[in-house]
């Protein structure tokens, strides 16, 4: 297929198609390993222009009242909605999720741009009263300026909103920056913000890879703030680039969460929900349960019926698209995959399930579900996020040693835990170093509840009100008459 008749994304900023300076890289379906469209990589000119749109409408969208900025995002939802089915068919091209999953997730975004449109409408300030007489202070919050939205390429709609809806709803402008395998998705969106009545500038998109278009837009001294979901080393990049500045950061970055199955839990009951939040999406989101510490007394029974339930999962299960496993996103994520699982069965590990020798699809870039058992301590795979459908199983003897355990890696995003003693549940979650924990139950995570992580998971707070604050400066005005 000649070039010419390939579709080439560009970028999209102040309201129009922007291309870069001519260099386009391939997008691959990873259910195919097969090219679909190729991406106009941006220039250094191309993230300038966008940065420059962006700072010259922050002052007309930030002077717009909160209810004009809340109807345009509801708009917005509402457009997002109506075209559920064909944004649902390009994320599911451009990610490899199925299309029920797609579809998912679109309405999840729309849903969190209706949550932070009417949030937005409860922001306030304070004033506090000193008693001193013929003055008045005010506390007020100002949005920060021009946002930097970095997204990753395993939930690109749900992420893309989780940092827009917030930014945007209390008057800072943003220049996305999705993924360099996941650009379609936010593209449609951002066109469709034009249609909600969001004007030029004010939702601009950068196209391009990391190491380019994103490098170029943390290492520049207009935006106010960063916010970057992705790898832990990527993060504290845009920590140390931002430092210069002394600009605001929100990282959601990597994980590898423990759920702990205690000798009482009803286990039977919940080991659908575990094995769930262990491969859902191919096992490639943050805060799965990439780790399962049980007690020694069940820990037999849990692991048979665990490996006997994930062994029913695979690809193309388009009869049952709930035990289906997709493919990884592309290939340096499968690469990265295989030599983790490798390094770990070098170490010791055995695979009770799964592995490196079981034969997948050609062409795109499937890996099977995994188990490993016979993990210890200083093993490889226990320092690194493990993104793909591996879980690692482990028995405990007493609690101390299950949360000593689950406490021993450099992440704190997220932890589970299955009990029926229900003060031993919350004395025991008190002790877990994460930023949510999840006890006898696992659902999505609430708009209305604060989501990050502690330690190197992450800095600062998406979802809920705090959340939205991320996105201001507080300023104390004094007031004398």
């Amino acid at each position: 297929m000649r070039e010419s008749e390939v579709l080439v994304h560009s970028s999209w900023i102040d309201g129009k198609d922007v291309r870069g300076d001519g260099t386009t890289y391939p997008l691959i379906n990873p259910r195919t390993g097969v090219e679909y469209a190729k991406v106009s990589a941006a220039s250094a000119s191309t993230v300038q222009l966008a940065l420059e749109s962006a700072r010259r409408s922050f002052a007309g969208w930030k002077s717009l009242d909160a209810s004009s900025r809340s109807s345009a995002l509801r708009e917005l939802a509402q457009l997002i909605r109506a075209d559920r089915e064909s944004l649902g068919a390009a994320l599911s091209l451009e990610v490899g999720k199925s299309p029920t999953a797609a579809v998912d997730e679109v309405m999840n975004a729309a849903s969190l741009l209706d949550y932070f449109a009417e949030e937005n409408l409860r922001r306030s300030g304070e004033m506090p009263l000193m008693g001193h007489r013929r003055e008045r202070v005010l506390v007020m919050r100002e949005p920060v300026g021009v946002v930097v939205a970095i997204t990753p390429f395993n939930y690109p709609l749900s992420t893309l909103a989780c940092k827009i809806a917030p930014a945007l709803a209390v008057g800072c402008t943003v220049v996305a920056k999705p993924d360099e395998h996941t650009p379609v998705s936010t593209l449609t969106v951002a066109k469709m913000a034009s249609c909600a009545g969001i004007p030029p500038g004010v939702f601009n998109v950068v196209t391009g890879t990391g190491v380019g278009a994103g490098r170029m837009l943390v290492d520049h001294h207009i935006p106010g703030l960063i916010t970057f979901t992705g790898s832990t080393e990527v993060g504290k990049e845009i920590m140390a680039v931002s430092s210069r500045w002394v600009r605001k950061v929100v990282l959601e970055l990597g994980g590898h969460c423990p759920a702990i199955v205690c000798g009482d839990a009803d286990w039977g009951e919940v080991l659908p929900q575990i094995l769930n939040q262990s491969m859902k999406n191919s096992g490639q989101y943050c805060y799965r349960i990439s780790r399962i510490l049980v007690h020694k007394e069940i820990y037999p029974s849990f692991l048979k019926a665990f490996v006997a339930e994930a062994s029913k999962l695979g690809p193309g299960c388009s009869d049952e698209p709930e035990r289906e496993i997709g493919p990884l996103n592309n290939v340096q994520v499968l690469s990265r995959l295989r030599a983790q699982v490798q390094q770990a069965v070098d170490e010791g590990a055995r695979v009770e399930l799964g592995g490196n020798s079981v034969a997948m699809p050609s062409g795109g870039f499937f890996y099977p579900p995994t188990v490993l058992t016979g993990i210890s301590g200083d093993m490889s795979i226990l320092k690194d996020e493990v993104f793909g459908p591996v879980t690692l199983i482990q028995p405990f003897s007493t609690m101390e040693e299950a949360v000593e355990s689950a406490n021993g890696t450099r992440f704190g995003l997220a932890a589970y835990l299955f009990t029926r003693d229900l003060a031993m549940a919350l004395e025991w979650a008190d002790r877990l170093e994460a930023g949510s924990v999840w006890i006898n139950r696992i659902h999505q995570a609430y708009p209305q509840v604060p989501f990050g992580g502690m330690k190197e998971s992450g800095l600062g707070r998406e979802k809920s009100r705090f959340g939205m604050e991320e996105y201001t400066e507080l300023k104390a005005v004094y007031l004398s008459y």
